[in-house]
C-alpha cells in the first residue's frame, strides 16, 4: 500500500526571514521607483511556496515518488542509504541516497518514513534517526 508523506511544517524563523526580505524588495521599490524590484519577489515566494508544499509517495516497489506543488514529479530508484541530518539548516534533513545520487528530503513524520520506507526496501542502512525526539 502506498503512503504520502507532505513536507514537515515550515519553522517560524523561515517566515521571518521571507518578511524580512520581502520588506527590504518593498523599501526598494519605494525607494528606487524601480518596478523590477517587485520582480525580486516572485523567485523567493515561488521557491518558498513550493519547498513547503512538496508531497513524498513511498510505492510498494520501493520507488519514492517526489511530487512538488507546480505538478513536477520525479521518482527515485534504487535506494541504498537514508540519513537523518539535524545540522542542516532549512527544511531538508533527509538525505536519501541512490542508485543515481541522492536527493535531500524534509517529510513531516521522518520516523513513520524511515519505518515505511524501510517496509518496501529490505537492506536499506539508515544513520541518524535515533537523534529525533518524539
Amino acid at each position: 500500500m502506498e503512503q504520502v508523506f507532505k513536507t514537515k511544517w515550515v519553522p517560524d524563523w523561515q517566515y521571518v526571514g521571507m518578511g524580512v526580505a520581502i520588506l527590504v524588495v518593498i523599501v526598494i521599490f519605494f525607494w528606487l521607483q524601480e518596478w523590477t524590484a517587485l520582480g525580486g519577489l516572485i523567485v523567493p515566494l515561488m521557491l518558498f511556496y513550493s519547498q513547503s508544499k512538496t508531497i513524498y509517495t513511498i510505492k510498494d516497489s520501493g520507488v519514492l515518488e517526489v511530487k512538488s506543488v507546480w505538478g513536477k514529479r520525479f521518482c527515485v530508484d534504487g535506494i541504498r542509504k537514508i540519513t537523518y541530518q539535524p545540522h542542516v539548516l532549512g527544511m531538508q534533513k533527509i538525505k536519501v541516497e541512490h542508485a543515481q545520487g541522492f536527493v535531500m528530503i524534509s517529510p513531516d513524520r521522518p520516523l513513520e518514513f524511515v519505518e515505511a520506507l524501510k517496509k518496501v526496501c529490505p537492506g536499506l542502512a539508515v544513520e541518524g534517526f535515533e537523534l529525533i525526539k518524539n
